[in-house]
């Protein structure tokens, strides 16, 4: 049975399964933020070491090889069953989330988040190929809000239970709680879901698929290659890795900043980067559907709205991060610090689902998987890079200058986004052209 849209409730059962699994992976990502001096006391470890060894060197770690390793994830999602495959990332990045919870030093814990990460990083290629043959060109920044939204909630839930549950139990039982969920879910996925068919869902082709036809297209090293003659792909690269610098403010180093630079407790703090965290969510899933609105006016609005959305962001940003709170007994008000956050995670994250979107209307279905671990890639350098050169940046002119530093790389990210304006239909007439041509093909 359908739903009015045309989507089988199998499938939905499918995306929200999938979705639910983002979230409670997600949601290890940052499970160390809101206790980095706890993690640091227990490690033996000086103010300075906290930032360079927790906030900075795991935070690297964990990206750049989680990065690295889904580049083959993302070639892998285009050969093979995706379905397989992305149980395969859920279990390989949970069993290490889980043993954080009983890392007895440094090197353990520096190795299961390296690990945790590769979990985190393969699973967004997979999501996404998957997504783009589940819904047409016209529903995918609103799929990828939904996708998103999980993502962010899972963020927000894992910030909650670290902040909450670490100053009052310790830190290692949010790692052990969040990861359980998962097994479960795997289960649940490995048992019910069956991989979508490629390419049912584009107009070129779905009524040839619906006659029993089967699209053959496979990549390989020639079209692996022509990924990077896309102007966009590029594009949404290059904007990626300054995009994803100044999140590392937010969610590594915010938290202890507030509770330890301007006087706030740990929940005050955690309650602060967890509005930040509720307005991406709700920015996120918005803007997806803003996105979808203004895509079928005309589609050079998506990528306008992506950068505009990005520039405004970096005001509140400073503005949060160069707060003085002028009555600070018993306890500073939080007031502005949350009005700012809000409006700064509410701009930025427009972004996301819209550009998820922008590359699964520009890329062909055998190819998404591979587009997405690059963007992947490049989204986990500004992660990884990020930390470390903020951390570098504390240690020559403190804190404060470091983090408005970082705020600034969204300037170049908000100016990329915009160049995208004339090079995405340009590009989406390109792929609608190939499409067409691989139909006539299969006829």
């Amino acid at each position: 049975m359908k739903q009015k849209n045309g989507f089988a409730k199998k499938e939905l059962f499918a995306v929200i399964l999938i979705a639910l699994m983002n979230l409670f992976l997600f949601a290890d990502q940052n499970l160390m933020a809101p206790n980095l001096t706890q993690i640091a006391h227990d490690f033996g470890f000086d103010d300075v070491q906290r930032d360079v060894m927790l906030g900075g060197r795991i935070s690297f770690v964990f990206w750049i090889l989680g990065g690295l390793i889904t580049l083959a994830i993302g070639y892998l999602t285009d050969k093979i069953s995706r379905r397989n495959l992305f149980l395969f990332v859920i279990i390989i990045g949970e069993i290490p989330c889980l043993l954080t919870g009983f890392a007895q030093n440094y090197d353990q814990l520096f190795w299961l988040r390296a690990l945790t990460g590769i979990g985190i990083g393969g699973a967004l290629p997979l999501t996404f190929s998957i997504i783009g043959d589940y819904f047409s060109h016209e529903n995918r920044a609103a799929a990828s809000a939904w996708i998103g939204l999980a993502q962010g909630l899972g963020i927000a839930i894992g910030q909650l239970m670290a902040g909450f549950i670490g100053p009052v139990y310790g830190w290692r039982l949010p790692f052990i709680v969040v990861a359980i969920p998962n097994f479960i879910l795997a289960l649940i996925f490995l048992l019910l879901v069956k991989e979508p068919q490629r390419g049912k869902t584009e107009e070129s082709l779905k009524e040839l698929i619906e006659e029993g036809k089967v699209y053959t297209g496979k990549i390989n090293w020639h079209e692996y290659k022509s990924l990077f003659k896309i102007k966009t792909n590029i594009l949404v690269f290059l904007q990626g890795i300054p995009g994803t610098v100044p999140w590392g403010v937010f969610f590594i180093f915010l938290n202890d900043f507030y509770s330890q630079d301007k006087g706030y407790s740990v929940q005050i703090a955690t309650l602060i980067v967890m509005t930040v965290g509720a307005a991406a969510i709700l920015g996120g899933f918005i803007g997806g559907f803003i996105g979808n609105w203004l895509y079928n006016i005309k589609p050079k609005y998506l990528p306008m709205l992506c950068g505009i959305s990005t520039l405004i962001g970096i005001i509140p940003m400073a503005l949060l991060l160069n707060y003085t709170p002028q009555v600070i007994i018993p306890e500073p008000d939080p007031t502005l610090p949350l009005i700012y956050g809000f409006i700064t995670g509410f701009m930025v994250t427009i972004t996301g689902p819209n550009v998820r979107a922008i590359l699964l209307n520009v890329n062909t279905p055998e190819t998404r998987g591979s587009i997405f671990s690059l963007f992947n890639l490049t989204d986990d350098l500004g992660k990884g890079f990020g930390p470390v050169v903020i951390s570098a940046l504390i240690v020559m002119f403190g804190r404060l200058m470091a983090f408005n530093i970082a705020n600034l790389f969204w300037l170049l990210c908000g100016l990329l986004l915009l160049v995208m304006v004339k090079t995405f239909p340009e590009d989406e007439a390109r792929l609608n052209a190939i499409l067409k041509e691989k139909a006539e093909k299969m006829k």
